[in-house]
Formats: structure tokens, C-alpha cells, sequence
């Protein structure tokens, strides 16, 4: 019996270390998807306010925030421990003016657990690629 319960325990525990890694995967999948739709949320914003939105990663601050102008923060989110903005990254501020077209392009570079993700910013109307 106490055999049998010790087999049970090893390989609940093996369950458990294997799925703590895909777990992180997950969490970091859905930064970037919420990251995305952000990035689009502050287009809309600026288009139909008529004002400029700003979504900002601050230097000190784990996380980023969603702004107009950058004197009225609308939210602001946090990063997961282990996504980080690289200082590769050639912007740290998605900008939209006031008609919802980008005010600069660029990419931000980020360190995850699992390798290097980029979101890309398109001149223009401010299309966002995320990689994979």
C-alpha cells in the first residue's frame, strides 16, 4: 500500500514540474495577445477622441501604460517576470495621433523565457505584427 502511494506521489509530482514551463509559455502568449489588442485599443482611441494615445513602457516600472497625451493615464498593465523589454528595442512608446495613424514606427524587442519576441509597428495606420 505504501508502495503504491509513493508511485502515485512521484508521478503526480513529475506531472507537476513538466507543466510549470507551459504554463509560463501561456501566461506569456497572453501578454502578447493582450499587448495587441492594446496597441489597437489606443488607435481607436486617439481616432475617436480626436486626441493623441500613447501606450508607454517605463524604464523603471515593470509594466506599461496606456495614456492620452501622457498626462491622463487611461490603465496601465503589468509585464509577467519573465517577459522583458530588450534595449535593442528602437521605440518603448506606440504613439497614434490624433487622426489614429502612427506618429513613430519601430519595433520593440522582448526576452521571454523561451526566446526573443518582436512586435513590429507599421508606418502608416500603425498595423501591429507580433512574432511568434
Amino acid at each position: 500500500m505504501l508502495l503504491v502511494l509513493m508511485v502515485v506521489g512521484i508521478g503526480a509530482s513529475l506531472v507537476i514540474a513538466s507543466a510549470a514551463p507551459l504554463e509560463k509559455k501561456r501566461e506569456e502568449d497572453r501578454f502578447f495577445a493582450l499587448l495587441e489588442q492594446d496597441i489597437h485599443y489606443a488607435q481607436s482611441q486617439s481616432y475617436a477622441q480626436k486626441t493623441s494615445v500613447m501606450l508607454v513602457f517605463w524604464g523603471n516600472k515593470p509594466g506599461y501604460e496606456v495614456m492620452y497625451s501622457l498626462s491622463r493615464p487611461i490603465y496601465a498593465r503589468p509585464i509577467p517576470k519573465s517577459v522583458a523589454l530588450t534595449k535593442a528595442s528602437n521605440i518603448s512608446v506606440v504613439h497614434f495621433t490624433p487622426s489614429g495613424s502612427i506618429f513613430q514606427p519601430g519595433t520593440m524587442r522582448f526576452s521571454t523565457s523561451s526566446g526573443e519576441r518582436t512586435v513590429t509597428i507599421h508606418l502608416g495606420k500603425g498595423r501591429v505584427v507580433v512574432s511568434k
